[in-house]
């Protein structure tokens, strides 16, 4: 027996037998999305209390990936609100409580991929939505604003949120954003919204009493085109869409991190450590996992060498980082079955940090391990990098959009256009009079007397466009 994808996206055939013989709601995220075994370790809890802020159609399927995890106890771990201009696609969001649904009254139909109009949509509805975000959010230790960039609703209003919060309320900033597959309008979007939110991360202010702050402390890219590629090629989970993959990922891996900083250690990256170290930072984050057959690493060499090399090839949302330049700091988790923690222990996280030092100087390096009762005979690694400087794709938004818009002009240069040339006489062979007939002339009523088709004229309000002697053939 399989059991179905609540978002209609198929069987997840790879844990079938998992899922309906031992199905255990907190190693899962919505019935479909595997988490380590860790995260139910009796001591396990998520270290920083982070909330999640979704805007638009995109945004609000981040947060609800969030908000679809559990404890042991079936309770929601992180606490969410969305907000949207579309009510169509809020109604799909099934994880986010309803009562922290917040449709933009006055734009219920979506705002078009105007970023302009879903600007202006939710600074209306803004004081509303600030007093729902203080009632819900205002105890979480750091708050992520959830956009995918290249719409109109999330992209128009990101900028106003991160302010918004960061300013108001005074509690750390982050935002998760999702670029866009190149499309023209869509990279424009996404370029124009992320130059104006990437400054914040090195924009510091003061409060009234004279406290500094960051306008944004953290930025989480997820590059679609390389979540497509890999959830095509060699996906981690099967049975999803492209866009429920992307989610999934980003929540599962953050809140895995966030766990292991809570379970006991004499080695451990303690959640303060996490939290002040590298995630307020003011920096891009990204976040790489590995897996280590330990049956197959015999050597303390070659584990330490397998252990190292996680951050460069296990990538988890974005490539294209340049690690020796833009690299501030980076934590690694290295996760070992109880059985076999003596294969890691102080000493060889020294020897970890030596060579790390020496292949990425001036880099603040946190390494930590944690042990766990598993059956499983593999070592996990985890890497969250604090970075200076953006991903490849991010990088390349503005010359993608001018390319695109290039590549569109050139296109209609080559097109053969609607001119058929001027009309050709004929001999009329009719003797008949024309009839002006007894009913209504759709001709009739003028409301210009310039056609549509001048230069100049007006277009009429009319409802009925025959109503009007602007269209009488002469």
């Amino acid at each position: 027996m399989s059991k179905k994808n609540k978002n209609g996206n198929g069987n997840v055939n790879q844990y079938k037998e998992l899922r309906t013989t031992n199905f255990r709601p907190e190693l899962w995220i919505d019935g479909v999305w595997p988490l380590e075994d860790f995260v139910s370790h009796k001591n396990a809890k998520a270290g920083i209390k982070f909330g999640f802020f979704g805007i638009g159609q995109g945004g609000n399927k981040i947060t609800d990936a969030f908000a679809g995890i559990k404890d042991r106890n079936g309770n929601p771990v992180y606490k969410t609100i969305i907000v949207n201009s579309n009510l169509g696609d809020m109604e799909k969001i099934n994880n986010v409580p309803k009562i922290y649904h917040f449709p933009l009254v006055g734009y219920e139909n979506g705002v078009g991929k105007d970023p302009e109009v879903g600007e202006k949509a939710f600074q209306e509805n803004g004081a509303t939505i600030f007093n729902a975000i203080q009632e819900r959010l205002m105890d979480c230790d750091f708050i992520f604003v959830n956009n995918s960039m290249g719409g109109g609703t999330g992209t128009g209003a990101v900028n106003v949120a991160v302010d918004a919060i960061s300013d108001y309320l005074l509690i750390p900033t982050g935002s998760i954003i999702s670029l866009p597959r190149p499309d023209e309008i869509e990279s424009l979007n996404a370029y124009n919204a992320t130059a104006e939110l990437v400054p914040k991360l090195s924009d510091i202010r003061v409060t009234e009493e004279g406290e500094e702050y960051r306008g944004l402390e953290a930025l989480i890219v997820l590059d679609n085109d390389k979540i497509i590629k890999e959830h095509r090629e060699d996906p981690e989970v099967t049975g999803l869409s492209w866009d429920f993959y992307s989610n999934y990922k980003v929540a599962a891996i953050l809140h895995e991190i966030n766990v292991l900083t809570s379970l006991g250690s004499d080695y451990t990256l303690d959640a303060a450590d996490l939290f002040n170290r590298i995630i307020k930072q003011g920096s891009v984050l990204t976040f790489a996992k590995k897996k280590i057959n330990l049956d197959e690493v015999k050597t303390k060499e070659d584990l330490t060498k397998e252990i190292q090399s996680t951050y460069r090839g296990r990538n988890v949302l974005a490539n294209g980082f340049d690690y020796e330049n833009d690299m501030r700091s980076m934590a690694m988790i290295v996760v070992m079955p109880q059985n076999q923690q003596h294969r890691v222990n102080q000493d060889t996280l020294e020897e970890i940090r030596t060579n790390m030092m020496h292949e990425l100087p001036n880099v603040n390096f946190y390494p930590g391990s944690v042990s766990y009762e598993t059956e499983k005979k593999e070592a996990i690694v985890y890497t969250m990098a604090s970075m200076g400087g953006l991903p490849e794709r991010a990088k390349q938004l503005r010359e993608e959009a001018e390319d695109l818009r290039v590549m569109r002009e050139e296109r209609e240069k080559k097109t053969s256009g609607f001119n058929m040339g001027e009309k050709l006489e004929r001999k009329s062979t009719s003797t008949a009079a024309r009839r002006s007939g007894a009913g209504i002339n759709p001709f009739a009523a003028a409301a210009t007397d310039k056609k549509p088709s001048q230069p100049g004229a007006q277009k009429s309000k009319i409802s009925n466009p025959f109503n009007s002697d602007a269209f009488k053939r002469k």
